[in-house]
């Protein structure tokens, strides 16, 4: 029988590689090249610091590709430099979304009960958070839709 950890470590190993197959895709030149509205670059920073910051609970005040800087309460998370800037090599981003999602599938294989319980930030909750199991699974639809973006802006460039 299958646990709440390892189904959530097990779906969060498929999302991202389905995601990761849509950016392989996407050619060197273009990674770092605006489609609709953000590049292939900016979709996979983004879900790196959502992984970052919705699974693995990292508060490092280097926050840059949230999406929401036009927000206040981003400015105390992006204090810091950002590990990579949106024009750094393709591969560079790519080992970083990989390393992020690593040890998100490990922090969730390893969780225990008490890990998936209690609230986390969600600023897309009315109260600033929502529970965190339903964050986790939240989040797990947000890389679908990103990659979803990617993919769409791959074929608009076709």
């Amino acid at each position: 029988m299958t646990n709440l950890q390892t189904f959530l470590a097990e779906q969060y190993t498929a999302e991202i590689a389905a995601f990761r197959a849509v950016l392989d895709a996407v050619p060197e030149g273009n990674f770092a090249t605006p489609g609709l509205g953000h590049s292939p670059a900016w979709h996979a920073l983004h879900i790196a610091e959502w992984v970052r910051l919705t699974v693995l609970q990292d508060r490092t005040p280097n926050y840059h590709f949230l999406g929401w800087e036009d927000k206040p309460w981003v400015a105390p998370m992006g204090t810091d430099a950002a590990p990579l800037a949106e024009t750094a090599a393709k591969a560079e981003i790519l080992a970083h979304l990989d390393d992020t999602g690593a040890k998100a599938v490990a922090y969730l294989a390893a969780a225990s009960d008490a890990d998936l319980q209690g609230m986390t930030f969600s600023p897309s909750a009315p109260t600033g958070e929502r529970p965190r199991l339903a964050a986790v699974g939240l989040h797990l639809r947000h890389i679908a839709y990103h990659r979803g973006q990617v993919a769409l802006s791959r074929k608009e460039q076709a």
